[in-house]
């Protein structure tokens, strides 16, 4: 496996470092303010993820011990992807601790107790359906099961899964969800909605911790 990125879905990086993208990240969002809409807070939270922050670390290897600051220099698990990449955000959070949680801990810790959606499925054909029918444009957490965590992005039709994948130490990937291998070893989901969420972006926009 290789991976996988479509421009109309991701960029590639710019010439910019990661640190200028950081500071750029932290003007853009310090620009918000009470009056800024939630459909333009999700909307600027989602241009950060995507366009700013995830491009750079596809690539970055895996390793179950990596908990590097930033993309490229050293491998990364996949806890500390997650949760470096929303702290580079802006997102109020312990990252440490958060990153030794399990997948739906995580959840919930991202959640401060809003709901999560829990995904039971029997095969990969439903719960590719359930994805369809409930996950909505926008980028959110999303745990696999008791093993693994990444996020998932939606665009009109099209799905990926964004995580630091274990297998073989490929790392971070973009990874088309219709043909994800993550099929073969999870059959239940907690997702956690970023766009679009009302009491994330507020607490993300007035840096409450999460």
């Amino acid at each position: 496996m290789i991976p996988v990125s479509d421009p109309l879905l991701f960029p590639k990086p710019s010439q910019e470092s990661y640190a200028q993208q950081k500071k750029t990240v932290k003007d853009v969002k310090n620009g918000l303010t009470t009056a800024t809409s939630i459909e333009e807070t999700s909307r600027v939270f989602t241009s950060i993820m995507v366009q700013h922050l995830i491009p750079y670390w596809v690539g970055t290897p895996w390793s179950f011990e990596g908990h590097p600051e930033q993309p490229g220099t050293q491998p990364v698990a996949c806890s500390y992807f997650v949760a470096t990449v929303l702290r580079d955000a802006g997102v109020a959070l312990n990252r440490y601790r958060m990153a030794q949680l399990g997948p739906e801990e995580e959840a919930r810790y991202l959640s401060k107790n809003d709901p999560y959606l829990t995904l039971s499925f029997s095969d990969a054909a439903s719960g590719k359906k359930m994805l369809a029918e409930k996950i909505p444009e926008g980028i959110h957490f999303i745990g696999f099961g008791a093993i693994h965590v990444g996020f998932i992005y939606r665009k009109g039709n099209q799905m990926v899964f964004i995580h630091s994948y274990y297998k073989n130490a490929i790392g971070v990937l973009i990874d088309p969800v219709e043909n994800s291998p993550l099929w073969e070893v999870c059959n239940r989901f907690y997702v956690y909605p970023l766009s679009g969420n009302a009491s994330f972006l507020t607490r993300w926009k007035t840096n409450k911790a999460a």
